[in-house]
């Protein structure tokens, strides 16, 4: 028990009564209450001590007891220490038989309480000051006092030995608090530093852990040998098409679908996999049973995607899966999650929602589109693309009647890049909407070159589907001030086949803004009268493929012929494209298509030499 400071208690210890009455002539005189108290022996004191005056004073001691042998001083300070009430100052008489000397009765008590001051008194040089320091201990709390002393020099003594125990003690209280607070504080910190680190592996959306978790889990595993040897893997995930889903519905109903997904993740995987989140829709598992790993996979894309419900949405989306392998022994997780990122590049390649192991084959094919990818965007975000336009004509043959915007790219190291290759990396890299919105913006810029003739601007199906292109093309008219009658939007029948009541709608918005819109390669894939009954087209576009089988393979001339009756029938216009011969052209012109594009009539050209050209027409047209 802690001690107060303003109980300052004095135990003396002497075999001889006029010894101890002595004591009490100055000891008592400092305890509370005490008065001017004389008896029968003050002569005998004075005669023994001196003479002495006693200042009578408020408390300065609380108590002081008094025993004639060493063993009752010992027992006294060690109830004196178990009740909380010890003693400030203990006075011993080196000599007290029988029983244990002073010396020894210092030791013991030194070791029951070692904070009191003891005070050898002795008039006998039986043990050297060094001695008694060396076996008692505590020498700045062990002090001397020689008989006969003087009555002023033990109340000094007393006094001094008193205020600095009361102070010793109150310092040592202080330091106790201060120590408890430094270690209160220690625990908060130790504990913040606890939730820091926890909260520096752990996702703090979803709840899995993070990139750093996952990392020092799978180094934690190969240390310790919880591999078994064997060789183990990591599956790479993302949600397909995530973007829409924040750009449609906002970043609250994106975290939602993200939780889900983790949950749904997590509770799949189980004791086979430890699941995390690397950022964004990006996650990963990694599994110990190298052997299950694609079935692993299988069941990961069965759980997560079923249909999310978010607040009244229902929003179907799909997941697609990388997974490699990693060796014993050391195993590399940098290594091994490029070789599940490829893999899962891959499975979006081969159409999403699906998973891919992989093959030292696939790196070559998907490095390759990674980096055209990348020279892709750098592209875009430097405007190192060009548009080429390609005039369509009457069935005459003259004049221009229209022009078809077509991308082309130069690539520094490739040379030029096919169209269709551009498309498909910028589909499967989602740059498809910043390109979108590139060929929209120059397409606008270029026609104000020839304001008197449709610009017809190609879709691709990707671009169509997303939620914002709607928005983003209304903003990019905007800002160019373009006239959405002088252009013509060009979609394939892959648009109808995917959501026919969205397309549909999205169809009539742009009609709405101004646009026309046109069925572009009409013949090639499914669509029908049923399509074109419910769809706003202005124009339909003879897939080139039948212009090529013309002549050549037998009931292409019967298909034409229907698809131009169709489309007098529902009072659409008709465009052929890919005219590269006059027998095309002439067969073309007697079934009834009024216009015409292809090698035959112009090549696709720069915006400066369409305008040339059109310039060079019409004087050749005024010279005649």
């Amino acid at each position: 028990m802690s001690a107060d400071k303003t109980m300052r208690r004095v135990l003396v210890a002497d075999d001889d009564a006029n010894v101890l009455d002595a004591y009490r002539r100055v000891l008592d005189g400092l305890t509370a209450g005490a008065g001017s108290v004389t008896s029968e022996l003050d002569a005998l004191s004075d005669e023994l001590f001196g003479e002495f005056i006693v200042d009578v004073r408020d408390a300065l001691l609380s108590d002081v007891v008094y025993c004639r042998q060493g063993e009752q001083a010992v027992r006294a300070v060690e109830e004196a220490r178990q009740c909380g009430r010890p003693f400030a100052i203990v006075f011993l008489d080196m000599r007290m038989p029988p029983g244990i000397d002073g010396l020894e009765t210092a030791r013991r008590i030194r070791r029951i309480d070692p904070d009191t001051n003891i005070v050898i008194v002795t008039g006998y040089s039986d043990h050297k000051p060094a001695e008694i320091a060396a076996a008692v201990g505590r020498p700045e709390r062990l002090f001397y006092l020689l008989k006969p002393f003087d009555g002023g020099e033990l109340q000094q003594l007393a006094t001094a030995l008193a205020t600095r125990w009361s102070a010793d003690i109150g310092i040592a209280a202080e330091l106790a608090g201060r120590v408890a607070e430094l270690e209160a504080m220690n625990a908060k910190l130790t504990a913040s530093e606890a939730r820091a680190q926890a909260a520096a592996r752990t996702d703090a959306l979803t709840g899995l852990p993070n990139r750093t978790g996952f990392s020092e889990h799978f180094q934690a595993r190969a240390r310790s040998g919880g591999m078994g040897g064997e060789a183990f893997a990591v599956l790479y995930l993302d949600l397909d098409r995530f973007k829409d889903v924040n750009d449609s519905l906002g970043h609250e109903a994106g975290d939602a679908l993200i939780c889900e997904f983790a949950r749904r993740l997590q509770a799949t995987a189980g004791v086979d996999g430890y699941a995390a989140r690397l950022g964004g829709d990006e996650f990963a598992v990694l599994s110990t049973d190298l052997a299950r790993a694609v079935d692993l996979g299988e069941r990961l894309i069965e759980a997560c995607s079923t249909a999310y419900s978010l607040g009244e949405t229902m929003v179907q989306t799909s997941v697609s899966v990388g997974v490699a392998s990693a060796g014993p022994g050391q195993p590399d997780l940098v290594e091994a999650m490029r070789r599940a990122d490829i893999a899962l590049y891959a499975a979006k390649a081969a159409g999403r929602g699906v998973v891919c192991a992989f093959d030292p084959a696939m790196e070559r094919d998907v490095l390759g589109a990674q980096r055209l990818s990348r020279d892709l965007a750098l592209a875009i975000e430097s405007d190192e693309l060009a548009m080429h336009y390609q005039p369509l004509v009457c069935a005459d043959g003259l004049p221009i009647n229209g022009v078809e915007a077509l991308l082309r790219w130069h690539h520094p190291v490739r040379g030029w890049i096919s169209p269709l290759d551009v498309i498909e990396v910028a589909e499967k890299s989602d740059l498809i909407h910043k390109l979108g919105d590139w060929v929209f913006r120059r397409a606008f810029t270029d026609s104000r070159q020839w304001p008197d003739l449709v610009t017809a601007v190609n879709l691709s199906p990707v671009q169509f589907r997303s939620p914002t292109f709607l928005d983003r093309l209304a903003r990019i008219v905007a800002e160019t001030g373009a006239d959405p009658a002088m252009f013509e939007l060009e979609v394939t029948e892959t648009v109808l086949i995917t959501d026919l009541g969205e397309a549909a709608r999205k169809l009539a918005r742009l009609k709405e803004i101004g646009f026309r819109v046109s069925l572009d390669d009409f013949g090639s894939g499914h669509a029908g009268f049923g399509y074109l009954n419910q769809m706003p087209f202005d124009k339909l576009k003879i897939d080139r493929s039948f212009i090529e089988n013309l002549r050549v393979k037998a009931g292409a001339e019967g298909v034409i012929h229907s698809i131009v009756g169709l489309a007098q029938a529902l009072g659409l216009s008709i465009t052929a494209e890919g005219v590269e011969s006059t027998e095309q052209h002439l067969f073309l012109k007697q079934a009834g298509c009024m216009q015409m594009q292809g090698f035959l009539f112009h090549r696709p050209m720069p915006a400066d030499a369409l305008a040339a050209l059109r310039n060079s027409l019409r004087l050749l047209q005024e010279s005649a």
